[in-house]
């Protein structure tokens, strides 16, 4: 996707040139398809083009508006066909039209609420010269990026942190953010960055800036999606699959080819399934890339679990023949050179850098065959295949067929771990992590973790509030993936989409009744496995095992032993001894080595990689 950028000096003062060439030369790589810029006065914006879909070749932005506005944005809106009809576009004009064109006519008709009306993967932003008011808006789920930055004396934004930074942004840690993701918080990130000078706009936001003041609100609220009733369970089939097969069509919307991650599960399964069904409709083909494990992981998996998913992913592509399937088994990224290349894209440290080599290794293939889009089915687990409350099913299951002696007994064990998990989470805060325990003690980590979550745990786990529950999981911003994934895809010269993401599909599944994603059987995940019939083979549908990414992880770290070795001798003597428990580090390798487990495979995820990626960016920080 394309990025953009945008200054407004708040004082009147004009946008000095010399600052725009500063953020075009820092987001260079966003724009191998064209860069431009406009000034006007106090405020200049810019675009950097990514091509990706047919429309987008003729996207010439910034411009003025026939209504005498600015505008820039990076967008793709995937109801363009809803929108042209409310925005009564001409039938002709209809295929030719611009996303930012969309945009613009949608802002002349709502105004400052024509977010409500799209749907997509968008950034933009509108200067009206008239009110002296700044409009920036991001999409409900964050599957793009957005930053920014402010002082009484001008606001800068940009789709990448660089451009910010080669403007002289200060880089003062933000130390909170840095424990956050040393121990996974499960918490909303906000609009905090790693720099706290630096901000994101959060999913589902708007904010409106002027000379005075700036001000941030949330246009959309999923947690307000009214519950959904229908007469019968096919009818709850047939609404989920017509509005999922709109988001995945939608995201097809390519000028050049489209491919597909593909696991042995059923998120991107489902995702390659209804995409080489519309594609084999256009007599078009789906490549679909499947990350394997160089070393055997029957070891290091746990129970019920698997660390290869070639045969389930070769089922599913077996089952669609205009699927080209490759495996990927990333020999040529070792895990040391996935955080590398994440943090010169990212600049941020992130808390999953196990997944970094694979994702580099698989972009990097995909760009060089030549891909437009990728599609990804990396939100799935809290919309289209929530697992619902299978504890429960077998309860009453257990109740119906043996009595109430038996449901008790059964239940035992569940409300044991129950409370076992609640206790865990108010005093074992950051056991498992690499941060400095007296880093930790200095924030008062603890508390704020408890204060922040662990009040709530028992409500989340909760089977009594299933809804809640699941709002928790699927809440915008509740995550970064989208956008991680939207500046990996600018990196590699391609698009990310998710359309386990889209707005239509986070409301058709959070308006289902919690026990219709658990079958009557107690089976997990059952509207979608009820709504892949005849799109899936049965033996990957009806699955009730999981993978695990990464699992071969220590095997990959020891073949660069020598280079582990040296990264923890570097940051050793920086700057990074403040907040990193080196010793920890250090034992936690020492056992990788010695010993191959689940128990070892966890720690080089949680431990080792997540302290190596915050060390590697005190080295590599710009």
């Amino acid at each position: 996707m394309s990025g953009i950028f945008g200054l407004f000096q708040r004082d009147g003062a004009p946008v000095d040139p010399a600052d725009v060439q500063k953020m075009v030369a820092a987001m260079a790589w966003w724009g191998p398809d064209g860069r431009s810029h406009h000034s006007a006065g106090s405020v200049a914006f810019g675009q950097l083009l990514l091509h990706t879909t047919p429309q987008s070749h003729h996207e010439q932005l910034p411009r003025h508006t026939a209504s005498g506005l600015l505008l820039t944005a990076e967008a793709r809106l995937d109801n363009r066909p809803e929108l042209c009809q409310q925005l009564a576009i001409p039938y002709p004009d209809r295929d030719a039209i611009t996303d930012s064109q969309l945009i613009e006519q949608a802002y002349d008709k709502w105004g400052e609420a024509c977010p409500d009306h799209l749907i997509g993967d968008w950034s933009f932003a509108i200067w009206n010269p008239q009110t002296q008011r700044l409009f920036v808006a991001r999409d409900p789920h964050g599957n793009t990026a957005l930053y920014y930055f402010q002082d009484a004396h001008r606001f800068a934004f940009a789709s990448c942190r660089d451009a910010l930074l080669a403007l002289g942004v200060p880089r003062r840690l933000n130390e909170l953010f840095l424990a956050k993701v040393l121990v996974s918080w499960p918490h909303h990130p906000g609009d905090q960055t790693i720099d706290l000078d630096i901000h994101r706009l959060p999913p589902a936001h708007a904010m409106t800036i002027t000379p005075e003041q700036t001000a941030v609100y949330r246009y959309w609220r999923l947690e307000e999606t009214p519950e959904l009733h229908l007469p019968t369970l096919d009818a709850y089939v047939a609404g989920f699959l017509e509005v999922y097969g709109e988001a995945v069509n939608g995201r097809l919307r390519s000028s050049r080819p489209v491919a597909v991650t593909l696991s042995g599960g059923l998120d991107s399964g489902s995702v390659a399934a209804l995409a080489a069904r519309a594609l084999n409709e256009q007599n078009q083909r789906l490549t679909a890339y499947t990350a394997v494990p160089l070393y055997d992981t029957q070891a290091t998996v746990g129970p019920n679990r698997f660390g290869d998913e070639t045969e389930f992913a070769r089922e599913t592509a077996a089952f669609h023949p205009n699927i080209n399937w490759q495996r990927l088994d990333a020999s040529g990224t070792d895990p040391l050179e996935g955080l590398r290349r994440s943090l010169a894209i990212n600049n941020e440290p992130g808390h999953a850098g196990a997944n970094f080599y694979w994702i580099a290794d698989l972009l990097q293939t995909a760009q060089q065959q030549g891909i437009g889009t990728l599609l990804t089915g990396q939100g799935g687990n809290a919309s289209i295949s929530w697992t619902g409350a299978p504890e429960l099913a077998s309860l009453r299951l257990a109740w119906q067929e043996s009595g109430w002696k038996t449901a008790v007994k059964q239940a035992l064990p569940f409300f044991a771990l129950r409370a076992l998990l609640t206790a865990r989470a108010n005093q074992q805060t950051y056991q498992g992590s690499a941060i400095l325990p007296a880093f930790a003690e200095r924030l008062q980590l603890r508390q704020r973790y408890i204060a922040a979550v662990g009040r709530n745990f028992s409500a989340i786990e909760s089977h009594r509030h299933p809804r809640d529950r699941r709002y928790g999981v699927i809440e915008p911003g509740s995550s970064l993936l989208g956008s991680i994934w939207a500046e990996f895809g600018a990196a590699y010269q391609l698009e990310v989409r998710d359309p386990t993401m889209d707005k239509r599909v986070l409301m058709y599944t959070i308006s289902v009744p919690d026990h219709f994603f658990t079958g009557p059987d107690g089976q997990d995940r059952w509207l979608i496995r009820a709504a892949m019939a005849r799109l899936l083979p049965d033996s990957v549908r009806l699955n009730r095992r999981r993978g695990r990414q990464a699992a071969d992880l220590g095997q990959r770290l020891c073949q660069v032993s020598a280079e582990v070795d040296q990264a923890l001798d570097q940051v050793a003597r920086s700057e990074a001894v403040n907040y990193l428990d080196l010793p920890k580090l250090r034992a936690v390798w020492q056992a990788i080595q010695a010993e191959r487990s689940l128990a070892t495979t966890q720690k080089a995820v949680t431990i080792l990689l997540r302290g190596l990626n915050a060390g590697l960016f005190f080295l590599l920080r710009k």
